[in-house]
């Protein structure tokens, strides 16, 4: 969808008080069209800025990307100031689109958040996405062939990503929080392996299943991606309610319900 069908969309008379822009290209692991990823990641953010203005919002939150960040060996969480990826196409695109939008922030007057979400996970995610792909070959008893799964990652509940979200659009709205970069992120750091072995006991799978270390790390996989979540909640005062073992315990059992016959 182009800026100008989003226009298009909101076109009567109605007033907004903030907008959420979710909007990405190149997530998926074969999404590499790059003048996608350019138009959508880096140029349409900008764009929501002054579409936000022209509807009246006094803010707007974009999602940003832990992938924004340069790939170097942390030992600690990352925090908003440290170095941006520029080799990278996905997160390079994704950097530019919030510098370009904070940029615009000021010319046209409105708050704006640029929210790096971490490893959001939770019902809804693509199918081949972690949580779901476990879910598929553990609930059919099949064996899931995985890397040594020795990386970090901050594994964020899509429901604390939600609550985040609405909770920096309203203080920045409400002039409470300053136009800037923030993580939306746990700063507490877990293990593939031991997302999978969480997974494979929620749902009752045999964890012999999981075959660690049948496939090889990707070369970009680096080893550990946690964030720090010390600006937001200073900012807005938002922090994460929900632990891993909860939020996949929550996941799989919406996963898990039948659906509906209408």
């Amino acid at each position: 969808m182009t800026v100008e069908q989003i226009e298009a969309a909101l076109s009567s008379n109605a007033r907004f008080d903030g907008v959420i822009h979710l909007a990405g290209a190149g997530v998926a692991p074969t999404d590499r069209d790059s003048a996608t990823i350019f138009r959508v990641n880096a140029f349409l953010a900008p764009q929501m800025v002054s579409l936000a203005a022209k509807v009246g919002a006094r803010a707007i939150v974009l999602a940003g990307s832990s992938a924004e960040y340069r790939s170097l060996e942390q030992s600690g969480p990352l925090d908003e100031d440290d170095p941006l990826e520029t080799s990278k196409l996905y997160g390079a695109s994704k950097a530019a689109g919030g510098i370009l939008a904070l940029a615009n922030a000021t010319v046209e007057n409105v708050m704006v958040g640029v929210m790096r979400l971490f490893n959001v996970y939770g019902p809804g995610e693509a199918r081949h996405r972690l949580l779901p792909s476990l879910l598929r070959d553990l609930s059919a008893g099949r064996p899931v062939k995985l890397s040594a799964g020795m990386q970090v990652r901050d594994f964020v509940y899509v429901d604390d990503v939600c609550a985040g979200l609405i909770a920096a659009l309203t203080a920045l709205a409400d002039g409470k929080m300053p136009t800037g970069v923030y993580n939306i992120a746990t700063g507490v750091g877990n293990s593939v392996g031991d997302f999978a072995r969480i997974v494979a006991h929620a749902a009752n799978a045999d964890p012999k299943l999981l075959q660690f270390g049948a496939l090889p790390f990707r070369p970009d996989d680096l080893p550990y991606v946690v964030g720090s979540p010390t600006k937001l909640r200073g900012a807005c005062g938002w922090r994460t309610h929900t632990l891993l073992a909860d939020g996949i315990c929550h996941a799989l059992a919406e996963l898990s319900l039948p659906k509906s016959r209408d």
